[in-house]
């Protein structure tokens, strides 16, 4: 059989003797050796003393915090007679015990310095009005480039936190350790007045002996000086759309995770592993690696009971072994069989139980939960070779199609809880979402964010959080090493982690591959369990955005039907209700919005008014004269868009496609952006597209064209997906093209019958259109049970645009050439012209609600292809479950919701031709 990409790259990256860090390269590459089994009663050898149990004193909490403009207390400048300010100024010396705080400001850890500052009054909020536009403007450096890519005075500065702590007395005697779970982004870090360790990177570290330094029963003080951002993102393992180059400036800095004091063992266990190596009905067998750390001088055999419970927390293993512990560290495994084991499944597949296992012995403990699964990667039959990945998903030894989006971090200011996120990623299985591409842009998610995912069953292919090419020089080559171990050592048990990334966007170096094979080197050592893919797009996958950035239409989607799209999309505004949270109400009464205020800018797409017009392009469903007509079109623009995309690489499912991961859900900042649900989880109208376009199972139309001429044969391929374990039949399916007075110009329905993750192809509708009312034509696709039950249905606008001839004229021309225009002169000409889809024959509509259902009927005499639901008092916790769908004359759709106890007295549910009605 031919080697595949991920074969090339596997043995590149094992062959190679690059490293950065050599701790890490050493740690890596220590073989685990078999634990002997031993009798109950222990090993032959002599028992290690039994340590008392690990304790932790947490410093979380508050701290003190203050900024300084960084100084230099020797430098080649003075040498070379620079006489200024910044050549002269001498750093600060605030670690040093006795130091005047009382002027510092409270800061909560984990969190940011922005974050401590806003919550202290210092400064005002950067994601809110025009703050950090204003601060860019006015105080950013170098001033000579554009505001967006500018430091602010925050940016600019160092900064130190320090905190009193007393040590227990009975911790006297014994080892003692200061850990940091993550300092963004480099620090010096100092107790009691003493430098105790030098770290660069957020993704944990340091980890000091400070036995010697500690008083006991006594108060100390830890100080950290955190280093003013790196210049530069590339090469820097951190989010990097803070720098100015996507959307939102902010550069985080601070003690963003825990910080706690621990006392050290003797003998400590560590960094447990498991791993499903054979999966059938009868019994799994399970490999379980751990780790054997020794602080003293000890060096003799060490008797260990690994012990497996099932999720109901059952025994289902229980062996003891004997393992050699020797100075520094020991690798040790074991193979568990696993009787009657409960698989892990994505959702939609089945259950999600979790296993755990304890490895204990020598008065010491370590547990990690893991899910039993299997995980492979198989060749799509039309798409493979030495320069393609393996792209066919095989979960459980189950052939996947998978659906999902790109995930971006959510909160770069490190304040906000846990449920924002626990409630999008609730979104995201409710729109069967079933894989998040953790984006390399952002960040490595944290550990809260991976539970969930085990908790719901979505799939995650986490990045490497570096982007847009790498630093050749090898100057970060030891902290990515380093990071790189840890985040693989952190994350690797989850079974929600299926693949591992290199980063966004990478292209071949000129110089050299050095950061990612040294990356490719720690997961192939460290996690052999999944792939690592160097990058994406690479080896098969595609990104694309010809579509909106290059101003191409929707169709020019139709050429890109790669094994995996990891990339499309457009931006869009979000809801107008979490506009008013970011921004002065005053400020969105006004359209064309006034290019002069920082506000709309800051919180605009690529910090442009530009990017306005970009949507109006794809946005032009009727006259937009206003933020709430924008609004509404715009994400219903960015909906239709990715289902014309996303429908495309389904329709060609399980032979040359594999998944596709639009971008993307989740939100760093609030504002106008491609995510589908907005910073404060306010999903969008193109949420709900999604969620249509993404139903288990579906059918749907593939078609080339969105604009028809008379005289031609309108053409569209019709397709039927089931992307679940069960087979399906008796589906009714019937398919109805509407003219432009609603009348059907053609209809056809089939019984269709469907295999458990399978498709048809079940016909091509070709329909000529001499004499038919062209403007609109609008396609209904509809699936039904055999018991009548509703299954999927999607609604497709043709000749929808009102295409004015001053539109047309300026879309004609290269986008690049319209950038330096007035906002006002590009978006005049979509202020006019008429709305097909809204100058449709009008309906009626009905609403009552039933318990946590909103019941909405179709009792007029047409078809009414956009229903929109209005009013509902979205929040974290409050889910409606549909919106933006079509309904057929005589048609009634169920749409339930939670509401969580807040009132739905506002709603109301109108159609773009049918008046607004409010539930009974």
């Amino acid at each position: 059989m031919a080697s595949s990409l991920d074969d090339v790259e596997r043995r590149r990256w094992l062959d190679s003797p690059l490293f950065g860090d050599r701790f890490t390269d050493v740690h890596a590459a220590v073989p685990p050796r078999r634990a002997r089994a031993a009798s109950r009663d222990g090993g032959s050898g002599p028992s290690p003393v039994t340590d008392a149990p690990r304790e932790t004193l947490s410093l979380d909490g508050e701290w003190l915090l203050a900024g300084a403009d960084p100084g230099r207390e020797f430098s080649i400048d003075r040498w070379a007679g620079d006489r200024s300010e910044a050549a002269r100024r001498e750093p600060v010396g605030w670690h040093r015990e006795g130091t005047d705080r009382s002027t510092w400001v409270a800061a909560t850890v984990p969190g940011t310095v922005q974050g401590a500052l806003v919550a202290a009054g210092a400064i005002a909020d950067p994601l809110l009005d025009d703050a950090t536009h204003a601060e860019l403007v006015e105080h950013g450096a170098p001033s000579e480039w554009p505001w967006f890519f500018r430091r602010t005075r925050i940016e600019q500065q160092e900064w130190w936190y320090a905190r009193r702590f007393t040590v227990p007395a009975h911790w006297a005697g014994r080892g003692i350790r200061l850990a940091f779970d993550g300092i963004d982004y480099a620090a010096s870090v100092y107790l009691n007045g003493q430098p105790v360790a030098r770290h660069t990177g957020m993704y944990g570290g340091p980890e000091v002996d400070v036995t010697a330094l500690v008083r006991i029963d006594a108060e100390n003080e830890v100080v950290v000086r955190i280093d003013p951002p790196p210049r530069d993102w590339h090469g820097v393992m951190k989010p990097s759309p803070g720098w100015g180059w996507h959307y939102g400036h902010l550069i985080s800095i601070g003690i963003w995770r825990g910080v706690r004091l621990e006392t050290v063992p003797g003998i400590e266990l560590a960094d447990p592993f498991v791993t499903t190596r054979e999966l059938t009905d009868a019994a799994a067998c399970v490999g379980v690696q751990w780790d054997v750390v020794r602080h003293d001088e000890g060096d003799g055999d060490l008797p260990l009971r690994v012990v497996v419970r099932d999720p109901a927390g059952v025994v289902v293993a229980d062996v003891d072994v004997e393992v050699a512990a020797r100075a520094p560290f020991t690798r040790h495994e074991v193979e568990l069989d696993i009787p009657s084991p409960q698989p892990w499944w994505p959702f939609g597949y089945g259950e999600q139980p979790l296993y755990s296992v304890e490895i204990s012995g020598a008065g010491q403990s370590v547990d990690t939960a893991f899910g039993i699964r299997t995980v492979h990667m198989r060749a799509l039959a039309g798409r493979s070779g030495a320069d393609t990945y393996d792209w066919r998903f095989v979960v459980n030894g189950r052939e996947l199609f998978l659906k999902g989006a790109n995930w971006c971090w959510t909160d770069p200011m490190a304040r906000r809880e846990f449920d924002v996120d626990r409630h999008i990623l609730d979104l995201v299985v409710r729109a069967n979402l079933q894989m998040l591409r953790a984006w390399g842009g952002g960040t490595v998610e944290s550990d809260e964010f991976y539970e969930e995912c085990d908790r719901r069953g979505i799939l995650v292919l986490q990045e490497f959080p570096l982007t847009f090419g790498l630093d050749s020089t090898g100057a970060d080559l030891a902290t990515i090493d380093e990071q790189a171990g840890r985040i693989v050592r952190r994350l690797r048990n989850h079974p929600s982690l299926v693949m591992w990334g290199g980063g966004n966007e990478q292209p071949a170096t000129i110089t050299s591959d050095d950061l990612l094979t040294v990356i490719g080197r720690r997961v192939s050592q460290y996690d052999p369990s999944r792939p690592f893919h160097r990058t994406d797009p690479w080896g098969g996958s595609e990104h694309f955005y010809g579509v909106y950035h290059e101003g191409m239409p929707v169709e020019a989607y139709r050429d890109h039907v790669p094994p995996v799209f990891g990339e499309y999309g457009l931006s869009s505004q979000c809801d107008l209700t979490s506009m008013h949270r970011f921004l002065d109400g005053a400020l969105l009464e006004q359209w064309p919005p006034p290019p002069e205020h920082g506000a709309i800018l800051q919180h605009q797409a690529q910090f442009s008014l530009f990017d306005l017009f970009k949507q109006a392009r794809y946005a032009h469903y009727g006259p937009i004269r206003d933020w709430p007509t924008f609004i509404e079109y715009s994400q219903l623009a960015q909906g239709d868009a990715l289902r014309f995309a996303s429908e495309r690489i389904r329709a060609h499912s399980g032979t040359e496609t594999s998944a596709y991961w639009f971008y993307k859900v989740g939100e760093a900042f609030p504002g106008a952006s491609w995510a589908v649900i907005d910073y404060y989880g306010v999903p969008k109208l193109s949420y709900y597209r999604a969620k249509q376009f993404g139903a288990p199972v579906s059918a749907y139309a593939v078609y080339d064209r969105l604009d028809w001429a008379a005289g031609d044969t309108f053409r569209a391929g019709i397709h039927v997906s089931n992307d679940t374990p069960a087979e399906a039949h008796g589906l009714r399916l019937e398919v109805r093209l509407y003219d432009g007075d609603l009348q059907v110009v053609a209809t056809r329905a089939e019984r269709v019958d469907i295999g458990a993750d399978g498709r048809v192809d079940a016909f091509e509708l070709a329909v000529g259109l001499a004499g038919v009312r062209l403007d609109p034509l609008v396609l209904s696709v509809e699936l039904t049970a055999a018991d009548g039950t509703f299954v999927s249905s999607a609604w497709y606008p043709f000749n929808h645009r009102p295409n004015s001839a001053a539109a047309r004229e300026l879309e004609a021309l290269p986008l690049d050439s319209l950038a330096d225009r007035p906002v006002a002169e590009l978006l005049a000409p979509y202020a006019d012209g008429v709305s097909p889809l809204r100058d449709l024959p009008r309906t009626r509509l009905a609403a009552r609600i039933e318990g946590d259902e909103l019941v909405v009927s179709n009792v007029g005499p047409h078809p009414a292809p956009l229903v929109l639901i209005d009013g509902f008092p979205h929040d974290v916790g409050r889910v409606l479950d549909d919106n933006a769908f079509g309904l057929a004359a005589g048609a009634s759709r169920r749409v339930a919701f939670d509401a969580g106890g807040a009132s739905v007295e506002g709603l109301s549910v109108r159609a773009w031709n049918a008046d607004a009605v409010r539930p009974s």
